[in-house]
């Protein structure tokens, strides 16, 4: 807060309270107007005394609790906030089909993020760092998509099939039932 003297068209001096709030300037108190400068004075004092007061004034509706929640948000940062709810639905689903037996983190973290937002590569790697808190370059992701398709790409088909070969014979069944 801050003190601010504005002329007016009449030829006096108006004393106000001045807070910025997101970027724009609000009053806060108009203390009063004079036109000679010991008037202007005494204003001014009073201003300070009125910022005063409104710094030590207690918050009426503010409790210890909302104070230690303002605490723990005031140390966050945007890498300490994940994002939980694709890896938990879509992470059951990757876990039911069998594809937790492939014992590459990075397959995971692909799969669920290309599940849950379709982007590119360079896109996903923004995601992962953003959400999830996984720091990848991208060269990383390529040479792991090199890998994926020269060693793990059948143990992935194969898990995939049986997957797919379970739930069908469950339709079969399901289906020759009724």
């Amino acid at each position: 807060m801050f003190i601010r003297k504005k002329s007016n068209a009449s030829g006096s001096t108006s004393v106000q309270v001045i807070q910025k709030v997101k970027g724009k300037y609000k009053v806060v108190k108009t203390v009063g107007c004079a036109t000679t400068q010991h008037k202007i004075d005494k204003l001014v004092n009073l201003a300070k005394q009125e910022i005063e007061n409104l710094f030590q004034q207690p918050q009426l509706f503010e409790s210890e609790s909302d104070t230690a929640i303002d605490k723990v948000f005031g140390t966050l940062q945007n890498a300490s906030i994940r994002t939980l709810g694709p890896e938990i639905i879509f992470g059951k689903i990757y876990d039911s089909i069998g594809f937790g037996a492939i014992n590459e983190p990075m397959f995971r973290h692909l799969v669920l993020s290309r599940i849950a937002f379709p982007l590119s590569k360079l896109k996903t790697v923004d995601y992962l760092y953003r959400y999830q808190g996984e720091s990848l370059n991208i060269d990383t992701v390529y040479r792991f998509l090199d890998k994926l398709n020269n060693r793990i790409k059948n143990q992935v088909e194969q898990i995939a099939f049986a997957h797919t070969k379970k739930v069908l014979n469950g339709m079969l069944v399901l289906f020759s039932t009724t």
